[in-house]
């Protein structure tokens, strides 16, 4: 199935309806949130890094939750039930938590094709961290490390 999305070649047996109505093609498959494997796909990268990271080091937890906001100022996700996909413990320095989320995108989706795979991945990678950066430096006193692929 991947050297068959890769070249765009059909993939046998997908239903040809999607749950959200759409016709079920490749393209749609890697962009649909619904019924397609984008959930699936960002999950399954979270969990092997996680778990390569738990080889590296001990203290290492998935979804893991920021501290909530108690009249801190900061910029980007403000939401009390904040959560990034990965913290560890001690990877960058000695006892400070690391923060890693990770975002996965097509390059040849229809809002990306006028722009190159570098700017597209430089894109989503501020976004991450205009996103979270500055509330893990000054709340949790992190770091955080976007993390971007392409399919």
């Amino acid at each position: 199935d991947a050297l068959n999305i890769r070249y765009f070649q059909e993939i046998r047996g997908l239903p040809s309806k999607c749950p959200c109505g759409s016709t079920f093609n490749i393209t749609h498959t890697l962009n649909c949130k619904k019924g397609g494997f984008v959930h699936m796909r960002h999950d399954n990268i979270r969990d092997v890094l996680a778990k390569l990271l738990s080889r590296v080091v001990h203290d290492v937890e998935t979804e893991a939750a920021l501290l909530p906001l108690d009249g801190e100022e900061t910029t980007g996700n403000t939401a009390d039930a904040a959560r990034l996909d990965i913290r560890a413990r001690g990877f960058w320095r000695h006892g400070q938590q690391s923060y890693f989320d990770v975002r996965v995108t097509n390059p040849f989706c229809a809002t990306a094709m006028k722009s190159s795979v570098k700017s597209v991945l430089d894109q989503h990678e501020k976004e991450k961290k205009r996103n979270y950066n500055h509330r893990v430096m000054t709340n949790e006193h992190g770091t955080f490390t976007p993390l971007v692929f392409t399919v």
